[in-house]
């Protein structure tokens, strides 16, 4: 079948499959729901649901494009709402990844939050570029040069998505070999790895798809034989969001981030959680702190080997010097304040805004302390 005015597809679209995948998609996401509250997960899970209600939504406006296969903004749609989904439970996988290594700070090839910055940065970068490439190739009313260039934007697009994570991949499997050569690894940590593993390597196929699919051309093997998308896009993410449901991180990881597993692989301890305390802004356009890195800040910032004393003293400031929401909207690069950047260049450096209040807050729970033990 050619595609005509009539038809903009190169096939008569299946009517039945895109009823049974938002079903599919949709009890997916209700059992994410349920499981992210159940679990208090949300910091890390919460995109589960999100991801399958994209996928809900695209393959909605799929069952309605096959009744109208002449309607433009129904083909535009269902592409751009399920390419983006992919990309979300990509978002997911580092998450969760980063929420392992605030379990095991000291054996982390990098700083948790840098996993994020890192990865969801340069994910959000290639979401929009699928995004906007798909939305351009999928007009036929724009210019072939206009469609084109959608065409090499998704095609870079995918193939960055894959190169990141084969990188990903590998940093899960350096991870996951420094637990097990220091003996603390569990069951429990090794099945959230090989959940991790499992997830990759699918959506790793489905770019391998979608790169051969648009190298192919708009009139390729691929695109003008619908059977393909449904098993190379719908069920193999369809197959990635059930492993999920199966094994669920937020029953095998802890709620807070500050909660980390002793080295000796048995004792969960609290913790200051490895947070950085840096502007949003400025963690985006360094994700791996280097200056932080030349000067050892994050040894110093190694709680594990510090004594509970000291992690009550350092939680105690935290709470005290933690600047209010408004402030950070306005000033999101942290210059103003006793404690911020322009203090600290000029060696003025407050106390905070209650160092006071802080060091009573110190005495206070290292009384407390005392008195448990």
């Amino acid at each position: 079948m050619a595609y005509s005015e009539n038809n903009l597809w190169y096939y008569q679209p299946n009517k039945a499959a895109p009823i049974a995948f938002m079903i599919l998609f949709l009890i997916s996401g209700i059992c994410h729901f349920y499981q992210t509250q159940r679990y208090h997960s949300w910091r890390y899970t919460l995109l589960m649901p999100w991801a399958a209600l994209l996928f809900v939504g695209g393959f909605a406006v799929r069952e309605a494009g096959a009744y109208n296969t002449g309607n433009l903004n129904l083909v535009i749609a269902t592409n751009a709402l399920i390419m983006s989904g992919p990309p979300v439970y990509a978002a997911i996988d580092y998450l969760v990844l980063s929420r392992i290594m605030f379990y095991l700070p000291y054996l982390a090839p990098m700083h948790p939050g840098r996993v994020i910055t890192t990865f969801l940065g340069l994910d959000a970068i290639i979401e929009a570029l699928i995004v906007n490439g798909a939305v351009r190739l999928s007009n036929s009313s724009l210019p072939a040069s206009t469609r084109e260039t959608g065409a090499t934007l998704v095609k870079v697009s995918l193939i960055a998505q894959a190169l990141m994570f084969l990188v990903f991949i590998a940093l899960c499997i350096l991870f996951q070999l420094r637990g097990k050569r220091a003996g603390v690894l569990n069951p429990r940590l090794d099945t959230v790895f090989w959940t991790l593993y499992a997830s990759a390597t699918l959506i790793t196929t489905r770019c391998i798809y979608r790169i051969v699919e648009f190298f192919q051309g708009w009139d390729g093997e691929i695109n003008t034989h619908e059977p393909y998308f449904w098993v190379f896009e719908a069920s193999i993410m369809l197959l990635n969001t059930c492993v999920f449901n199966l094994w669920h991180p937020g029953q095998r990881l802890p709620r807070s981030n500050s909660v980390y597993l002793s080295p000796d692989g048995q004792t969960e301890l609290q913790g200051l959680g490895w947070e950085d305390d840096r502007p949003f802004l400025v963690s985006m356009f360094d994700p791996f702190d280097l200056w932080g890195l030349i000067r050892g800040k994050d040894k110093e910032t190694a709680f594990w080997n510090m004594s509970q004393e000291e992690i009550i003293r350092r939680r105690a400031e935290r709470k005290a010097n933690k600047r209010r929401w408004y402030l950070n909207l306005l000033d999101p690069f942290k210059l103003a304040g006793p404690n911020g950047y322009v203090a600290r260049w000029r060696g003025k450096a407050g106390t905070g805004r209650s160092g006071s209040v802080a060091e009573s807050t110190v005495v206070n729970e290292a009384h407390t302390a005392k008195g448990v033990a």
